[in-house]
């Protein structure tokens, strides 16, 4: 027996409109937080030399999709305006990283008719998490990139040693994988001082 049939919602998306070889490159947003930057293992790849490796964060989180520049060199743009903080996309809003262009596509969020976003500020953690010397060490290489085994290689350990680092700054950064770890780092400016 066949139920009834389910409205199918189109994932959020970037669309690259800049003139080059990455026009129309479509980067669907399927994750609640992606990590976009020129970086082979980027969750939202784009391989362009004026975009940084890490360059920006996409969320996904009380039904909008939020962009956060980290630190990038050519910063990240909304309808011509920067990014600081975090910013609510909405459907057709240009967005740019360095300076190629790109436009926000959430067709969903059309199709429901919610046009406007209700933004609210949130306030900033009062402390900072307190990260060892290896801690930050281990952070720096996951924000270059690197797998377990190339850490530790670098370290002169263990690979298991560097999953319980990897693991200890999970905890404290209160992440759930790479992306999120190095994304809260950069939010917090523990890389800065790496």
């Amino acid at each position: 027996m066949v139920g009834p049939a389910k409205r199918l919602i189109p994932l959020p998306m970037l669309v690259v409109t800049s003139d080059g070889p990455l026009r129309d490159r479509t980067l669907v947003v399927t994750d609640d937080e992606m990590l976009l930057g020129r970086r082979d293992n980027s969750d939202l790849l784009l391989p362009d030399p004026h975009v940084s490796r890490a360059h920006a964060v996409i969320r996904r989180h009380s039904g909008a999709v939020w962009v956060e520049d980290l630190g990038s060199t050519g910063g990240t743009f909304v309808n011509g305006e920067p990014v600081t903080g975090s910013q609510a996309l909405r459907h057709g809003d240009q967005v740019r990283f360095g300076p190629l262009e790109t436009r926000f596509e959430d067709r969903g969020a059309a199709m429901e008719r919610e046009d406007a976003t209700e933004l609210f500020d949130v306030a900033p953690p009062e402390e900072r998490p307190m990260l060892s010397p290896r801690q930050r060490e281990v952070l720096a290489y996951l924000k270059d990139g690197l797998t377990n085994p190339e850490i530790a290689v670098r370290l002169g350990v263990t690979e298991r040693t560097v999953k319980a680092h990897c693991q200890e700054v999970f905890d404290r950064l209160n992440a759930r994988n790479r992306t999120a770890a190095v994304a809260a780092a950069m939010r917090l400016g523990l890389l800065d001082e790496a």
